[in-house]
């Protein structure tokens, strides 16, 4: 009986650590199954970085450099003698490049950090220049689609405001080729701006994060791009009458695409509002446009379709000045020596931050400014300014940064390698005398 007993529970004991076996071989399937799914996950994470990191030098160097080359050409133009015709063209030519150039950092800003969020820069313009551009524009793609065009602008607008002008051409340009791509053809498009009293159109939530001081003075502009039967025509090509079937009404059923969609969260992101009505067949008639600006303390003056007064500033203070370039992409490097070249500097160019440090330590070589791009290969321009300001004075030569980057902490982190100043891409003309005239007038204590 003993011996029975003790058979039993040596069964019982192999049992038991057969079940132990068997739990321990499910857990181990369980955890290479869980470890077959962490690899993948990490070599999936892996593959999406290297794609994004791949599209983003795509964008960079095949699309976003051309972009700023030709804008940078344009911008010479603009300084030319030209009539008013012309300059009306080049102006809307750069305003157009301007708009494709911030579609293009948008598409590498939600690549690189996936948050969806485009970033606005409120600054002073001119409304009066921003139509006359917008309508110049608009008029040759209604004629390339065989539309008539008609201006409607109230004679009182202000001029001076505080917006973010891209976007707002960005908008509009989006406005006009939605109501064109939608149409059957024929007919005419009217662009009509005017101002309104109060906050009619707005939002009243977002309004309510935006409340002016006492001192502020805010106007409320509605931009509206309609559609309507071609009436009789002018020689020039304008409409003198303009005959719009059925009744304007808004609808929630006319047809919003991503395109909408995304316009729609710039114009709530500038505490405005966008909508499109069409007419009693469910057709769309018209986009509307309503945006709250900060009026500029000035006098408003009529608004007028003819030149403006500029007035243009002394370039003196750049004449003879000795600069060196570096920058590793060869259109780009050209068209910004072309620029310095033309305010007056004398310009060394050379392709990397090598080249530059060597360029620097040669005897005889004083340049007294130096235009840096951030983003060159091997020896960036950060780590130029770095040794440049070991073995140079803190001050002298003055280096000037190139930076497609809008991101503040890019400006601190040239302040701490030494660096005096940021221009960012794309470069323009002016906005390269303004930077460089500021730079030097700091460093002269003007």
């Amino acid at each position: 009986m003993e011996i029975v007993e003790v058979v039993a529970d040596q069964v019982a004991v192999a049992l038991s650590h057969a079940s132990v076996l068997e739990d321990s071989q499910l857990m181990r399937e369980k955890l290479e199954v869980q470890n077959r799914m962490l690899q993948q996950a990490k070599e999936n994470a892996m593959m999406a970085s290297q794609a994004r990191n791949s599209f983003q030098k795509v964008m960079s160097h095949g699309m976003r450099r051309p972009m700023h080359s030709i804008l940078g050409l344009l911008s010479m133009f603009q300084e030319d003698s030209m009539s008013s015709e012309q300059k009306i063209i080049v102006d809307t030519m750069v305003k157009t490049s301007n708009v494709l150039s911030t579609l293009i950092n948008d598409v590498m800003e939600i690549s690189a950090k996936a948050k969806g969020k485009f970033p606005l820069e409120m600054k002073t313009f001119q409304l009066h220049s921003m139509i006359k551009e917008a309508s110049c524009l608009i008029k040759c793609l209604c004629i390339n689609k065989g539309f008539g065009f008609a201006l409607d602008i109230q004679n009182s607008l202000p001029n001076q405001v505080i917006g973010d002008e891209r976007r707002i051409f960005q908008v509009l340009l989006h406005m006009v080729g939605h109501l064109l791509n939608v149409s059957d053809g024929g007919g005419s498009v009217i662009f009509r701006v005017v101002s309104e009293g109060g906050n009619e159109g707005l939002n009243d939530k977002l309004l309510g994060t935006w409340r002016p001081s006492v001192n502020e003075e805010y106007v409320s502009i509605k931009f509206e791009i309609e559609l309507g039967d071609q009436g009789s025509q002018s020689n020039d090509g304008s409409i003198t009458t303009i005959h719009f079937t059925g009744r304007r009404h808004n609808s929630n059923n006319v047809k919003e695409g991503l395109s909408f969609s995304m316009c729609r969260k710039l114009v709530q992101m500038m505490q405005g509002s966008i909508w499109i009505s069409s007419n009693s067949q469910g057709h769309t008639q018209s986009m509307t446009l309503v945006l709250r600006l900060q009026i500029q303390p000035c006098r408003r003056g009529m608004f007028e379709l003819g030149t403006f007064l500029e007035q243009s500033k002394s370039n003196s203070i750049f004449k003879s000045l000795q600069v060196i370039l570096a920058d590793d992409d060869d259109v780009n490097r050209t068209v910004t020596k072309k620029m310095l070249e033309k305010l007056g500097c004398r310009v060394s160019a050379v392709a990397s931050g090598f080249e530059c440090l060597s360029a620097l330590g040669h005897t005889g070589n004083s340049f007294q400014v130096i235009v840096l791009d951030l983003q060159m290969p091997e020896m960036d321009g950060f780590e130029v300014a770095m040794r440049i300001r070991k073995f140079r004075s803190r001050n002298r030569p003055l280096i000037i940064a190139l930076t497609a980057s809008a991101e503040e902490h890019v400006w601190e982190r040239c302040l701490q390698m030494g660096m005096n100043g940021v221009i960012r891409k794309p470069v323009l003309l002016q906005g390269m005398a303004d930077e460089l005239r500021r730079v030097l007038q700091r460093a002269n204590g003007v």
